[in-house]
Order: C-alpha cells, then structure tokens, then sequence
C-alpha cells in the first residue's frame, strides 16, 4: 500500500485539479432574498449566526464578504468544539467565494459548523470553501457535524485539508441529511475511524461532485478513503461524480458501505487504494449503473476493483484494469451474492489466480457479461464456480 499523503498548505489545496467535473460550469443556484451582509471579519460572521439563530422560525440568509478569508484561532464558547455559534434555525451562507480556516499557526483544535441533535437546524452552504477544520480529542466532522434529524446542503463548497480523530475528515453526518451537489472534496483525513472525507449514518446524496487525495489513518485503519456510510435505515446515493487517489488503510479505498440501499450511477471511481477493496467494499445492498467505471484501483489482499460482502448489482459496469497486490480477485472478490448485468470485468492483475472475479463462498449471476484478458486467470478456481465464466 502506498504511504499515507499529507495535507498540503492551504494555497497550494485551493488549486482544483483539472477534471470532466468543473465547478465553474455548474448551474447558478436560486437567488435567495436579501438578508445579512457580513463584514471581512470573524467576529461579524459570529455576530451574524447568533442574529439568525435567535429567530429561529424564520430563515436567514448570510452573505459573506466576497473573496475575504475568515481566519479563526480558537473555538466560539459554547457546545459544538466548533468556530463558530451551534447552528440552531433554517441559515444559508452564500459564500461569494469567501474562505473559511483555522489559523495554520494555533494548537486549538476545532471545527467549523456544528448542527445539535433534534433542534431546527438546517444549513446550506454556497460557493464557499472550509479549510484545515480540525476536531480532536477522538471526536468526528473535520469542518462540518451533523446531529439527528438536522440538515446540511452544500453547494460549490470546497472542503480541503480538515482532519478528524475519529472519522469523517470533512463532514460527520450522524443520523442527519447531508446533500452534496457540485462540490470538492482534497487531502482530507480521518487519523482513525472511518470516511476519510464523509462519514454517514444518515441519509447521504452526492452529486456532480470531486474527491480526491483524501484518507484514512495512519492511527488505525479506517474503512472508506473517501466515503464511508453505514445504516440499517437510511439510503446512501453517489452519480455523475470522481473519486481518484483517495486511501483507506482498512477496507474500501474510495468508498465503504454497509446500508440496506446503496446506489452509484454515472461514476468515476479510479485509482483508490486500501488493504481491502481497492475501489468499493461493500458489507450492505450496493447498485451500480449507468456507465459506471472502476478503474485503475489497488487493494493489497482481495478486490482490486470491489469487495463484496453483501449483495452486489452491476449494470453497465466496468470493472477494468485494478490490481490485487497479494491475493486473488484483481478485478472482484466476492463472498456474498453478486449479479452483474450488461457489464465488463477485464484487464485485471493479481497475485493468485482468478484475477477476474473470484467467488469465494458466494452467488454469482452473469447477465450479458463479459470477463476476459486478467491475468491470471479470469474465474478459475472459484468456489462454487462462476457458471459462464471461462477460465
């Protein structure tokens, strides 16, 4: 496995890489009405939350300074370990390209946005980037926390270089609902736990949206280099999105799931590496469709490509080219019931036979699907066999 990255100082972070989603191309949000225009200074932007959480019934709108940097060096008192106030009401802060860090020269830790457990709190982020959020002391939400039955719309928001102790280097969304459209996610990391950028146990949709360069460990290892989501009730679903150089030291190098409703549609997943599943593992109900690639990804022991332990459905899938740096199952490694409809597994590495797909224990269906040219070997020796795979 490839060593941990680092963090990258904050001026070199905001370089986005070139890629088919650009954040510039997206669609202009809604305009909202008017509401309070916030200086260039943190204290204005501490002001300001405490003025729309004291009416709590009506949502307010922020709009911060454009281009200004608000740079915090410790934590607001109160709850939340938090910059800035609890999120407490219905708030949109329209970014205008504004920064928001903790201060690189400080030793508090804290992050940015904390949103309590069964209070109103419903907050949407616009066109601003969150920067080297830091929650300690084993806790969770680099730059962003979710309480129960709250919710977190980002919008054109870059999270770079937050760091988390226990899981979701970026955002913790425990029990909440976080929506995801047109984003970036870079060089996040959860030091332990899982979702070195998001963690979820909440409903998670993502969508038109970049992670790259984020991580888990090197305290434990941690499941998920860039999304981990576990539930037994609330749905997780990923489209038209990148996921590329990400790192798990446990199992999924891109993503990890383990939920009764996983969906990935029109995605790029390319090039993750972890221990275990070098794209995807997942323990849940996964789908994925729709022109989906699994690309160029590195497990060290099993599943260069993916990694099932539940119940697996391809359609249009490919699954090429992934590597198994010890083990078998270059492309898939499956021991739960996997269905591949419309799909291609091929030009996958592995140490030991089959390099294709090895099933292990579980169910295999192939529909109209095609695995050819891995090396060595394509399904044999499987157990039970691959019924329509060649050796």
């Amino acid at each position: 496995m490839r060593p941990l990255r680092r963090s990258r100082q904050a001026a070199t972070l905001l370089a986005a890489p070139a890629c088919a989603l650009t954040l510039a191309g997206l669609a202009a949000a809604p305009a909202h009405a008017a509401g309070i225009n916030v200086a260039c200074s943190p204290a204005a932007l501490v002001q300001a939350i405490n003025t729309a959480n004291s009416t709590p019934a009506t949502p307010d709108t922020l709009n911060l300074a454009r281009e200004c940097t608000y740079t915090f060096t410790e934590q607001v008192a109160g709850p939340g370990q938090a910059a800035l106030p609890q999120i407490t009401s219905s708030i949109t802060i329209n970014g205008h390209d504004a920064t928001i860090t903790r201060d690189d020269r400080t030793d508090n830790e804290f992050r940015f946005f904390s949103l309590p457990p069964a209070t109103v709190a419903n907050l949407t982020l616009r066109d601003l980037v969150l920067i080297n959020g830091r929650a300690g002391g084993g806790t969770q939400g680099g730059a962003i926390q979710l309480g129960f039955n709250t919710v977190a719309s980002l919008s054109n928001t870059r999270l770079i270089g937050n760091t988390a102790g226990n899981g979701g280097g970026a955002v913790n969304n425990n029990n909440g609902t976080l929506r995801v459209v047109g984003s970036y996610f870079n060089g996040n990391n959860a030091e332990a736990g899982n979702g070195g950028a998001i963690l979820s146990s909440g409903t998670t949709r993502v969508d038109r949206s970049v992670f790259t360069n984020n991580s888990t460990g090197p305290d434990t290892g941690g499941n998920g280099g860039a999304i981990s989501h576990s539930s037994i009730s609330s749905p997780f679903a990923l489209a038209t999105s990148v996921l590329t150089g990400n790192e798990a030291q446990g199992l999924g190098g891109a993503i990890h799931t383990n939920t009764f409703s996983a969906t990935i549609t029109d995605s790029q997943i390319r090039g993750n590496d972890a221990r275990t599943g070098g794209g995807i593992a997942n323990f849940g109900t996964l789908t994925t469709n729709v022109q989906t690639s699994i690309r160029g990804n590195t497990a060290s022991f099993s599943g260069g490509g993916i990694y099932n332990f539940g119940t697996l459905s391809t359609r249009n899938t490919d699954i090429d080219g992934n590597a198994v740096t010890q083990g078998t199952g270059g492309g898939l490694h499956n021991q739960g019931d996997a269905t591949l409809n419309d799909s291609r597994v091929t030009r996958n590495t592995s140490a030991h036979a089959p390099a294709g797909l090895h099933n292990n224990g579980g169910n295999v269906t192939l529909n109209h699907t095609t695995i050819a040219d891995n090396n060595p070997g394509n399904c044999d020796p499987s157990n039970p066999a691959a019924v329509g795979c060649s050796r």
